[in-house]
């Protein structure tokens, strides 16, 4: 050791180069990167995981110290560093490995970040020819460009001073490595095979990089790069395992924890996991919270024990870092309230994601040796042209999936075509697998060493099958696949030989697993004396084979796992493969009310209500209309009908993820709560009655008399305000609604329906329809349309009022007193703080903030939170558009304004038309009957609208 205090910084990095050369080593490690020295000026050799050695003992490290934290580095990017695909190919599995580095996507995640807001001139760089009227340049389009990197226009969000036309506003996703840097502990979820532990997989592998001082270590963003990081990947299957045995404490997370790194580096590892989690140096990366059962058993603890040793670990050690990763539905409300961290939510694959990973993946294999170039080039071609196909949407579907999306490059490397679907993907995966077993290798097939020379390896699936569903109940792994004894799987295979009448069924028995231990495929041997399954999405597949194609009765083993979220892959990959008559029987099942002679309550019918209705939906209900041995048509209606009581059932028994979701559900087979066609607005006009309170469909009644406006807060002006009767929407107007409006109310000839400016400010912005039109985010037929100006709900209004002709009535936006008197005042003409009452709002009566949906619910999804006339979504889910100016409140807000002038500039002065009711976002403040907002007449973000029926004057006609 040398002591050097007063050497300049680089002399010392010199030196110490020099003096690993004198050691004979090379005179550039180029791991070295730079070393941060103490004001003490010790320097220990080498100097690669220094810095981090520095963060996590709090001082310099020792050599030895310094030399543990490496070992574990470089472990740990060993084990990470290659993309894991033994089983789905022995080759590119074992052999010719794939780097996952080299093939690996950004992720991006569902929340979008506001990245550029100018003048068109000034981001005409971002479109095509410079024109903000084209489409953005490929560098920046969402289906060219990876997420950092592409914009979504959303024009209106936002208005600049003076500006003499409407602001370009742009988009971009927030990145999920962006979004586990923002936040110091975080929940990432997702679908099954969205990418959530391969994230952690490549986050891990990128930040052990750093720790060595890499140069070619991936860009962190700059909050990672100053503070060095100690990654631990801690499955959390594997530490239910250990609360169950060890007893719950932070001791047996802790030693857990101490395994995962030892499991990298045989070297006593004690002191730098100690050190790292007390110095806050420590990222823990708890991988599958999904993958935990929810109720405990003698192995495995149940996932709210393993959450709250999470939660309490985290607590004990505040200041590290940590990732939780979960699929989205098994991520409850309960769980996120017990946990109380934030949640991001990853996006599907864009189509820029989509090229860059198709195109890296078949880059890979031409390095690897496993394609020339023509032969990657053609590949690559074939898979994006049958991607991008309009004839083929469910494989564009399946494409933004990164799992099914690799599959898919896969099965193509491997047969050469395509599936249709999810279920027929798995089965191409399964052939692949089980034909590894059916190759001739030293001068056997898997036949032949059974003694079977005629078998190929379907002759044993149906055992696979049970197996995987066997181990899949079990799921004893640290990723939720199971394990078989050697001993259990011994046994099967005898019981079978000798049901197939194989000859000396135990000597072929061990003949076969001599030969599944030495080969690739389904099954692989994880120990001396285990097997489990390939990968586990394959186990949930063969599982779903099993319940679906091998069982007695198929419908009951469905009824039997559904309650438990673990079986729902399963059962949804089982369902595409039954025959039709089975899935008839389950959709009969699961829609009535009674099961085994009995009533089902009424949060489980409903339940089995949503299960059907995804079920639909995964099979597409197009393509199920067409087996005739399916009643397709006659489920729909009744998943209408109960669906629609679901929705409308003010008691609540399910909380609002999931009447969220039954809502969307009911979008895509025909919400029946709403007019759409002509005909059903003239049967809803014909349904109207005047009893408050009791509407006998769609519009609601409220009455004619003198209302109190304003005065909500300590000096704020009051007014007395009389209006006749009208009667209210029900809901915002939908998207499905308005679709109407959009094919005929921006033609050359619709001039008629808008106001002069509104016509003017059309024309002169060659809009076409409301913006944000196209986003997957906002455009489910049930959700509130949105991005609608002030002049597009006038229009709006205009067109149906000709298209009703209700005698004596128009149909128009309310005023801002209408909008009021029909939220907040009963039956006995008391005014209420909220439409429900005093009640402090929950998600239970009103979309806002704390709903976490960030995007609009489909409309009606809170019943509890109605105003007393019947009309739901009064407050939260979108903002509404009032035909009253801002400062004509109180006293005069029940005045109609027929149109609102807009100057040359979007001037802050110049956001004179009402709002009410605050949106998806809202905090609670805005979520009363008095909180107002405005807006301009040609912007429009989170805002929507409802229509009323009014009197032409204010007389009130009879109808």
């Amino acid at each position: 050791m040398l002591l050097m205090g007063s050497w300049p910084r680089s002399l010392l990095i010199r030196f110490s180069r020099a003096v690993a050369a004198l050691a004979g080593a090379p005179d550039h490690d180029p791991r070295e990167g730079t070393v941060t020295v103490s004001g003490s000026g010790t320097v220990y050799g080498n100097v690669v995981g220094f810095n981090l050695g520095q963060v996590i003992f709090g001082r310099d490290p020792s050599e030895d110290e310094r030399r543990r934290i490496v070992w574990y580095l470089e472990g740990l990017i060993r084990k990470l560093q290659v993309l894991p695909l033994r089983g789905l190919d022995e080759q590119l599995g074992q052999g010719a490995c794939l780097e996952l580095p080299r093939i690996y996507v950004t992720l991006a995640t569902t929340t979008r970040l506001a990245a550029e807001c100018g003048t068109k001139a000034q981001l005409s760089a971002f479109f095509e020819q410079g024109d903000p009227d084209r489409p953005l340049k490929q560098d920046y389009h969402p289906d060219h460009a990876l997420p950092d990197r592409a914009r979504y226009r959303v024009d209106g969000a936002a208005t600049i001073d003076g500006q003499a036309e409407a602001p370009v506003v742009l988009q971009r996703s927030l990145t999920a490595l962006e979004a586990t840097y923002q936040a110091k502990w975080l929940v990432l979820v997702g679908d099954p095979g969205e990418g959530k532990s391969t994230f952690l997989r490549h986050l891990a592998w990128a930040v052990a990089m750093h720790g060595l001082d890499d140069p070619k270590a991936p860009p962190l963003p700059p909050r990672a790069t100053q503070t060095p990081r100690l990654p631990i990947i801690m499955p959390l299957r594997t530490l239910a395992g250990r609360l169950a045995r060890g007893g719950i404490g932070d001791a047996t997370v802790y030693a857990a924890l101490r395994d995962e790194l030892q499991a990298c580096c045989t070297q006593q590892i004690d002191d730098p996991l100690s050190d790292a989690l007390s110095q806050g140096a420590a990222l823990l990366l708890f991988d599958g919270l999904d993958e935990v059962p929810t109720t405990a058993t003698t192995e495995v603890a149940d996932r709210r024990t393993t959450l709250d040793a999470v939660r309490t670990i985290v607590q004990r050690y505040p200041t590290c870092s940590a990732i939780l990763t979960c699929r989205t539905r098994a991520f409850d409300t309960a769980l996120q309230t017990a946990l109380g961290w934030p949640v991001e939510a990853l996006a599907p694959f864009t189509g820029g994601q989509i090229r860059h990973f198709t195109r890296a993946w078949y880059e890979e294999l031409v390095t690897k040796g496993q394609l020339d170039q023509a032969q990657a080039e053609r590949l690559c071609s074939i898979l994006l042209r049958a991607i991008g196909d309009p004839q083929r949407p469910r494989l564009r579907e399946m494409a933004k999936t990164p799992l099914l999306l690799t599959l898919m490059a896969l099965v193509l490397y491997n047969k050469g075509e395509l599936p249709r679907d999810r279920p027929q993907l798995y089965e191409r995966i399964l052939e692949l697998l089980l034909g590894q077993w059916d190759h001739v290798r030293e001068g056997q097939s898997l036949g032949q060493a059974i003694g079977m020379p005629t078998w190929d390896s379907s002759y044993i699936r149906p055992l696979l099958d049970r197996l995987s569903y066997q181990a899949h109940g079990a799921a004893s792994s640290q990723d939720g696949r199971g394990r078989l004894a050697r001993g259990d799987l011994y046994a099967a295979l005898i019981g079978f030989f000798q049901q197939t009448g194989v000859a000396s069924p135990g000597d072929a028995a061990v003949r076969c697993l001599d030969y599944i231990d030495q080969r690739s495929g389904l099954l692989l041997p994880d120990g001396a004396d285990t097997f489990t399954f390939a990968h586990l999405t394959l186990q949930e597949h063969c599982a779903g084979r099993q319940i679906a194609l091998n069982a007695e009765d198929p419908v009951a083993l469905v009824m039997q796992h559904r309650h438990d979220d673990r079986w729902r892959e399963p059962i949804f990959l089982g369902v595409g493969l039954a025959p039709p008559l089975v899935l008839d029987r389950l959709f009969n099942d699961l829609i009535e009310r009674e099961e085994a002679g009995k009533s089902k309550s009424v949060a489980r019918w409903y339940r089995d209500l949503i299960l059907a209705a995804e079920l639909g939906a995964d099979r597409d209900w197009s393509y199920l209309r067409t087996r005739p041995q399916i009643r397709a048509t006659r489920w729909q209606a009744a998943l209408k009908q109960g669906l629609g009581e679901l929705l409308a059932d003010r008691a609540q028994p399910l909380p609002v993820t999931e009447r969220v979701r039954a809502g969307f559900l009911l979008g895509t087979i025909g919400d029946p709560r709403y007019p759409v066609t002509l005909a059903q607005w003239q049967t809803e006009l014909a349904r109207r009655n005047k009893h408050f309170g009791q509407p006998a469909g769609y519009w609601c009644y409220v009455r004619g008399r003198s209302y109190q406006i304003g005065g909500w807060e300590t000096n704020e002006q009051a007014a007395e305000v009389t209006l006749p009767a009208f009667w209210l929407a029900r809901y915002p107007i939908t998207v499905e609604q308005y679709a109407r409006f959009v094919e005929v109310g921006y033609a050359p000839d619709a001039e008629r329906w808008w106001t002069p400016n509104g016509w003017q400010w059309k024309q002169r912005n060659k809009r076409t329809e409301p913006w944000l039109w196209d986003d997957p985010r906002f455009n489910n037929t049930n959700q509130s349309v949105i991005g609608v100006t002030w002049h597009e709900a006038s229009a709006y209004c205009a067109w149906l009022s000709e298209q009703l002709q209700p005698s004596g009535y128009i149909v128009r936006l309310p005023t801002e007193a209408e909008w009021e008197a029909a939220a907040a005042y009963d039956a006995q003409d008391q005014r209420r703080t909220y439409p429900w009452g005093e009640t402090d709002p929950t998600p239970e009566l009103a979309i806002y903030d704390a709903s976490k949906l960030e995007r609009p619910a489909p409309v009606g999804c809170c019943p509890a939170g109605a105003v007393p006339c019947g009309a739901l979504d009064m407050v939260g889910n979108v903002w509404e558009w009032t035909c009253s100016h801002w400062e004509s409140y109180p006293a005069r807000s029940g005045q109609v304004e027929a149109d609102f002038q807009q100057s040359k500039g979007y001037r802050s002065e110049e956001f004179v038309v009402s709002l009410r009711g605050g949106y998806w976002n809202s905090d609670s403040t805005d979520v009363r009957c008095g909180a107002r907002d405005r807006g301009h007449p040609v912007v429009g973000l989170d805002w929507g609208f409802r229509v009323i029926l009014s009197p032409r004057s204010h007389i009130d006609s009879d109808f």
